[in-house]
C-alpha cells in the first residue's frame, strides 16, 4: 500500500514539474505554451518590456515557423496511400498542427498590440509635442508671410520713385 502511494506522488511530482517546463519545440499536436510576459513593476521600464517583447514575438515566430513548415511535410503525404486508421492520424495530426498554428498566431499578435499598448502613451505625447511645434511652425510661417508681403509693398513702393 505505501509502495503503491509513493509511485502514485512520484507521478504527480513528475506531471507538476513537465507541466512546469515549457516545451522545447512544438511537434505535432503539441500545445502551445505562451510565453511568459516580463513585467518589472516600473512605469519607466518601456526599454526593458519592449525589449522582452520583441525577444517573445520573435520566439513565437519562430515557432510558428516551424509548425508551417511541419505543416507542408505532412500535406505532402499521399492519404491515398495512408490505410483508414492512418489517414485518421494523419488528418488528425493536420488539425492539431494548424490548431497550433494559429494559436501561434494569435500569441504573436497578442504580444504586437501588448508593445504597441505598452508604447502608446508615449506615441501620444509625442504626438502633442509636434502638434504644438507645428503650431509654432505655422505661426512663425505666417509672420514670415506678412513680414514678406511689407517688404513687397515698400520694394513697389520705392520702385514707382524712381
Amino acid at each position: 500500500m505505501a509502495r503503491t502511494a509513493t509511485k502514485a506522488a512520484a507521478r504527480k511530482s513528475a506531471a507538476r514539474k513537465s507541466a512546469a517546463r515549457p516545451a522545447k519545440r512544438a511537434g505535432a499536436g503539441a500545445p502551445i505554451r505562451h510565453a511568459a510576459r516580463v513585467r518589472t513593476g516600473l512605469e519607466n521600464a518601456a526599454a526593458a518590456r519592449a525589449a522582452a517583447t520583441v525577444t517573445t514575438t520573435a520566439q513565437l515566430q519562430k515557432v510558428k515557423d516551424d509548425l508551417e513548415v511541419v505543416s507542408l511535410k505532412l500535406l505532402q503525404v499521399d492519404p491515398e496511400e495512408l490505410s483508414a486508421a492512418d489517414r485518421r492520424k494523419w488528418t488528425d495530426e493536420i488539425d492539431a498542427v494548424d490548431l497550433a498554428i494559429s494559436r501561434a498566431r494569435n500569441a504573436v499578435l497578442r504580444q504586437l498590440v501588448e508593445a504597441f499598448e505598452a508604447e502608446i502613451g508615449d506615441i501620444q505625447e509625442a504626438t502633442g509635442k509636434l502638434a504644438k511645434a507645428l503650431e509654432r511652425l505655422n505661426r512663425a510661417a505666417q509672420i514670415i508671410e506678412a513680414v514678406a508681403s511689407v517688404l513687397g509693398i515698400i520694394e513697389r513702393v520705392i520702385t514707382l520713385g524712381r
